[in-house]
């Protein structure tokens, strides 16, 4: 039988993300991945990068010892299958001025990836779900989070549909990445701990899945 838990972001686990997750700093500067061997200025906050997945590494620890959430991964038999990315407000690069500003006191969920053997199990949902805990835990009124209407696989924004679809409201509209909402009051409702949500909706996951060719990230759960 597989082994599943929920673990808390760290370095170490920065380590293991998926894909290009691990190089990713995004959200963390504000700009898209440093390509390999670049040397750019990246973001509002003028930062040099060359290692993005040093800084990613970093950027978590510093402000785990500030006791601050930077997120949730999923593993499965110590494979990382899953990881949301989330923090509050201040932690992250401003985005541009044309996009509706997120609350300063709000819990942001920045992304979540899944990897595709998973999708469509449930495990967005999870997350979500650890998003929510974190920000009850941290006294934040709720978790906000930018969606994406025109939403493509590589994006680094959630698919707004699937937002609206886990309960999320629009509070600041944008033509392409309008922000949405989830009032952590209205979760009350979620009361199982995150290992027995993993479990029912993993428990029918075989151990090996084969990747499905050009699978969407937007059906996230």
């Amino acid at each position: 039988m597989s082994r599943r838990r929920v673990t808390p972001l760290t370095s170490r686990i920065c380590g293991q993300l998926p894909g290009r997750c691990g190089d990713c700093v995004f959200w963390e500067l504000g700009s898209a991945c440093p390509l390999p061997g670049s040397d750019r200025v990246l973001g509002d906050r003028g930062v040099r990068v060359t290692d993005g997945a040093g800084h990613k590494r970093e950027w978590v620890s510093a402000h785990l010892a500030a006791g601050e959430d930077t997120g949730s991964a999923v593993v499965v038999d110590d494979e990382v299958v899953a990881y949301a990315l989330f923090a509050p407000v201040p932690a992250f690069a401003r985005r541009g001025s044309t996009v509706p500003r997120p609350s300063p006191t709000a819990l942001q969920l920045a992304t979540i990836f899944v990897r595709p053997a998973y999708r469509q199990q449930g495990v967005g949902r999870v997350l979500v779900h650890a998003a929510v805990r974190a920000a009850v835990r941290s006294r934040h009124p709720a978790v906000e989070a930018y969606g994406d209407r025109r939403f493509r696989e590589r994006s680094c924004v959630l698919p707004a549909t699937w937002l609206l679809h886990e309960g999320f409201e629009v509070v600041g509209e944008h033509p392409q990445t309008p922000l949405l909402r989830l009032d952590v009051r209205r979760t009350v409702r979620w009361s199982a701990s995150l290992e027995d949500a993993l479990a029912g909706v993993l428990g029918r996951v075989p151990r090996t899945v084969p990747e499905p060719v050009g699978a969407s990230r937007a059906r996230l759960p």
